[in-house]
């Protein structure tokens, strides 16, 4: 208990020296912009689930996967919740368990009352070959310009629960990197699109794992790029800190990372405990009404 104790108070007193002086990853930058541009030149639009500002065919690009983990630091995430998200939809899941068991909890805003989920996220991965091929690609022909998983299928649409936002993901090797494009229709882009910057890492870091690659280049291209209306003030907030963190772009401290599992295990076995994130300074936490 004394240990426990001891160690809340060295966390506490750690984010109080550090609040204000956070020195963020160059990504953030970007993506702050990105939420900045949407504030300012954003089109109003009336949406299923309420007004919003929107703004349309965006990108981002985060280039250090290999060294840093992608989490936005200008206000504390959940990196269990995302994690343990990946966990399941590599896994087809089928069911609201098949998230809460690795620790992901916000998947009950689409599930049906019995707890089923009908999601492509996922299921439609692995049917039709194409992760056969991508991985047969990747370890004997690595220049294959046909390493493309797609998780859009027209014909489920109108049984889905939520329809992917993000559908598309195209590899490209040179040398020993792997890289991606990760193509996005809806983009919640205070909510939804800092965890999903953290899924396509997961995509990268995992298959690189399994075939003794290095992750590359993560691009963002992304369609739909909208910010809700309940959370417009708390994205200024957001971008207000951004503003007065003391760092130059360039001087960044990364949220560290270390693989756990062997080289070599399969993509779709990867755990959480796969993956060990180092102490993850950052604002405190913002909040923002999920929008199912």
């Amino acid at each position: 208990m004394f240990t426990l104790a001891l160690l809340s108070v060295i966390i506490i007193f750690y984010k109080t020296l550090t609040e204000g002086k956070i020195q963020m990853q160059e990504f953030e930058y970007d993506y702050a912009n990105l939420v900045e541009e949407i504030l300012i030149n954003g089109k109003l639009r009336e949406t299923r689930n309420g007004p919003v500002k929107s703004l349309f065919g965006k990108s981002l690009v985060i280039t250090d996967i290999a060294n840093n983990f992608p989490l936005i630091q200008g206000r504390q995430m959940s990196p269990k919740g995302i994690i343990g998200e990946f966990a399941a939809i590599i896994r087809q899941p089928k069911h609201i368990d098949d998230f809460t068991k690795w620790g992901c909890n916000y998947w009950s805003n689409w599930c049906n009352e019995d707890g089923s989920l009908n999601v492509d996220y996922g299921n439609e991965w692995f049917k039709h070959g194409q992760m056969d091929h991508l991985k047969h690609s990747l370890k004997n022909n690595p220049t294959d310009r046909r390493m493309i998983i797609s998780g859009w299928n027209p014909e489920n649409l109108p049984k889905l629960n939520l329809p992917c936002c993000h559908y598309n993901y195209q590899f490209y090797v040179e040398g020993k990197e792997l890289s991606m494009i990760w193509t996005q229709r809806s983009v919640d882009t205070m909510i939804g699109l800092p965890s999903d910057i953290v899924l396509g890492a997961l995509w990268l870091i995992t298959l690189a794992n399994e075939f003794g690659y290095t992750p590359g280049v993560l691009k963002m291209d992304l369609g739909d790029c909208h910010i809700y209306q309940e959370h417009l003030e708390s994205a200024q907030t957001y971008i207000a800190r951004v503003d007065s963190a003391s760092v130059a772009k360039n001087a960044m401290a990364p949220v560290g990372y270390m693989i756990n599992s062997l080289p070599g295990k399969p993509f779709e076995k990867f755990e959480p405990t796969d993956l060990h994130l180092a102490l993850y300074p950052s604002f405190s936490k913002l909040n923002f009404l999920l929008k199912a």
